[in-house]
């Protein structure tokens, strides 16, 4: 069955199984089968083989437009949708003063994003505008927030609470925005790794918690909704 048929067949089985669901069961269903069809999309697979992976943004050297070193990606702040807002960036050590940490909001980044290094339009980590800590008179105003490292290494389960695997990675489109969970399975499961788009928002799942949640019931229904990942094309992107 070609990919288009599989893809048809999706759809229509979706379509007749909402159809005798009413209330939160429908809604939570209709949103699993357009999560479904839009990971099994090439324009999905073409964002996550073409995107920009958290592995690798994390450690990446930050270089002001003059070339100079100010250090190194230690973490991402991620908006509600999935936006990055921020890069946590440690300083270098100087003769007179300590390392140091700051948050640099990522439309001072310039893109598009390369391997192992990233440039920033700033040239001064020490000033008290990139001060780690957002000021508490506008917290009010700021978005939901929550880091990479809330998620990368977390458990995924499944609605009923089975263990599915870990969160690997996460894959970002050029403009910064989350669009794909990497989620690996371990052997005794089926394994594979397979990526899941990013609702768009954390909804029921919450970076609080200690695992992330995916929206499907069984394992089954996650392998069928999920794109699984050719490893050797994904690791050479």
């Amino acid at each position: 069955m070609g990919v288009r048929s599989r893809i048809t067949l999706a759809i229509v089985v979706a379509t007749i199984s909402t159809s005798v669901l009413s209330g939160p069961a429908w809604a939570e269903t209709a949103t699993q089968a357009a999560t479904e069809q839009s990971a099994q999309s090439q324009q999905f697979a073409n964002t996550v083989y073409n995107g920009y992976r958290a592995s690798r943004l994390l450690g990446s050297a930050v270089f002001s437009l003059k070339g100079e070193y100010l250090g190194a990606v230690r973490n991402v702040i991620l908006a509600d949708d999935g936006q990055i807002a921020s890069v946590l960036v440690e300083g270098f050590r100087t003769k007179d003063e300590p390392e140091f940490i700051s948050r640099i909001p990522f439309d001072r980044v310039l893109r598009p994003l390369h391997e192992g290094a990233i440039v920033a339009d700033f040239s001064d980590l020490r000033s008290r505008e990139y001060g780690l800590f957002v000021d508490p008179d506008q917290a009010q105003t700021e978005p939901h927030e929550f880091s990479v490292s809330k998620v990368i290494g977390d458990y995924a389960r499944l609605q009923a609470g089975q263990g599915y695997g870990y969160v690997s990675d996460l894959v970002f489109d050029s403009g910064g925005k989350l669009a794909a969970v990497v989620i690996s399975r371990e052997a005794s499961a089926g394994g594979g790794t397979y990526a899941f788009p990013y609702p768009g928002q954390t909804g029921r799942w919450s970076p609080k918690l200690s695992y992330y949640g995916l929206p499907y019931v069984t394992a089954e229904q996650a392998n069928k909704a999920g794109l699984r990942l050719d490893m050797k094309e994904f690791q050479n992107s």
